[in-house]
């Protein structure tokens, strides 16, 4: 896989991951009008709930494939049995799961709802979680296999018939939280459905043990990384909800939609990027890793300071007055996201490691930033509202980057440079502050921005030339 096809890939899931996770950040102008500021912040609680929940169904097995298919590529029954094995596993743990949370709701999910109720917005939320984890497994043996066209077009389809239910259900129907969450939920089942007949020839159903044993060894150090993850991303707005209003928690979730468009590229970027990794370190081919490392942070850093320049603005033109302070929590989270994507390359190297010893460093460094981050929240929210928790998340993502920092290289003889990863990102954030002095108006902001750009875009001319030459 070559830097051309890392590019075509980065670009095709870069833009899918906008059009399927972004599509609240899509949608703004018009569910800021229909949703009243309690309305987004239901909806924002149960996707972050939803987000917890969602790991417990997929036990990162969808990590354990993408790593293991390289393992067994040449043989392709061994790929349908792993395939298989997964999915089938997938099916009856989502059965179980279900099962418990509806029973035990009471204990489980009420504690963590505030006033948001369980019947019918919980419940829509249960649905979408329950038939969604066969989809990601169908997607992730796609990504493992490279097959980023098929990937994008299954992610489309997805993006067109959740919106289309979505303009429908609120525009039309006037159904406000529950016509968003409903529409998530049917999507879901649809593709649950596309998925088992598309997945269909090219698994063996059924449970290889020794292959689950195996899969599910790689994947259990990932539940609690991946678990303090999300709880680092998203137990803000829950905790928003909890300690000042669920609408607060509408108001911080549409700034924070804006600033997660980094976390939404370099996701996208690093779907393509792992495969394209694997495969290098398997060649004993990394000399490419610095500068693709440097300019994909540059990008990630680009792309933060554009929306901390501009949120503001764009907030104040899209959405009601109600909604217009959530533009200064952007500059924290935009940045926020940068060091995610600097997380993202040390962490590649821990992940690759099949025999584990990687997986079990990742968690204690995961979870010790999920530690930080509810306590950062628990002592800045009541002083500081919704930018104690973008300070928060903000902080946490720095220590993240740099613990992993000091670990990575013991696995996997990398050199990334590490100075300018870490240090970099902040530059660009201390500039990004500017957007809180009302003296630099929006002419002048445009007028840093493209200085900036031109002195950032400059040391990696040659590459971009070369790059453009050979696409000719």
């Amino acid at each position: 896989m070559s830097q051309t096809s890392l590019l075509k890939n980065s670009g095709i899931y870069s833009v899918l991951m906008l059009l399927q996770k972004g599509i609240n950040f899509l949608l703004i102008p018009i569910l800021t009008v229909y949703l009243s500021t309690y309305d987004y912040g239901v909806v924002a609680v149960v996707l972050a709930v939803n987000a917890f929940l969602n790991v417990f169904y997929l036990l990162a097995l969808h990590g354990a494939l993408n790593r293991f298919y390289y393992e067994y590529k040449e043989d392709e029954i061994m790929v349908k049995k792993l395939f298989g094995t997964i999915i089938t596993f997938i099916l009856v743990n989502s059965f179980i799961v279900t099962l418990i949370l509806f029973l035990g709701k009471n204990l489980l999910l009420k504690p963590f709802l505030g006033e948001v109720a369980f019947s019918p917005y919980m419940l829509l939320g249960l649905v979408s979680v329950v038939f969604n984890p066969c989809y990601t497994i169908y997607q992730s043996s796609l990504q493992a296999r490279q097959h980023g066209v098929r990937f994008g077009k299954n992610n489309a389809a997805f993006f067109i018939v959740n919106i289309s239910l979505l303009l429908i259900s609120v525009l039309i129907f006037k159904l406000g939280a529950e016509g968003v969450l409903g529409s998530l939920a049917i999507t879901n089942i649809f593709f649950f459905i596309y998925t088992l007949f598309r997945f269909k020839n090219d698994i063996s159903f059924g449970i290889d043990k020794e292959l689950l044993k195996k899969t599910l060894k790689y994947a259990f150090p990932l539940i609690p990384h991946t678990l303090s993850g999300v709880a680092t991303m998203l137990i803000d707005r829950i905790l928003i909800n909890r300690m000042i209003s669920v609408s607060l928690s509408g108001i911080y979730s549409i700034g924070s939609n804006f600033g997660s468009i980094v976390f939404l590229v370099a996701s996208g970027i690093n779907q393509a990027f792992v495969p394209w990794f694997n495969q290098k370190v398997k060649e004993n081919n990394t000399s490419d890793f610095s500068n693709v490392s440097k300019g994909l942070i540059v990008l990630y850093c680009l792309i933060a300071l554009g929306l901390s320049f501009f949120g503001k603005e764009v907030i104040m033109y899209v959405t009601p007055e109600d909604y217009h302070q959530s533009w200064q929590v952007i500059p924290f989270i935009s940045f926020a996201f940068v060091y995610h994507g600097v997380y993202y390359f040390f962490a590649g190297s821990l992940f690759y490691d099949i025999k584990g010893r990687g997986n079990r460093i990742i968690p204690i460094s995961t979870i010790s930033a999920a530690i930080l981050n509810i306590v950062l929240n628990i002592t800045l929210i009541p002083k500081f509202g919704i930018i104690g928790a973008a300070v928060s998340t903000l902080v946490t993502k720095m220590i993240l980057s740099l613990s992993l920092k000091f670990f990575y290289r013991k696995y996997l003889d990398i050199k990334y440079p590490e100075l300018f990863l870490l240090l970099i990102p902040l530059l660009f954030f201390c500039i990004s502050l500017l957007s809180f002095f009302d003296v630099f108006g929006l002419d002048i902001k445009v007028l840093i921005y493209i200085i900036i750009l031109i002195l950032a875009i400059f040391p990696f001319k040659s590459k971009i030339i070369s790059q453009l030459k050979s696409r000719l």
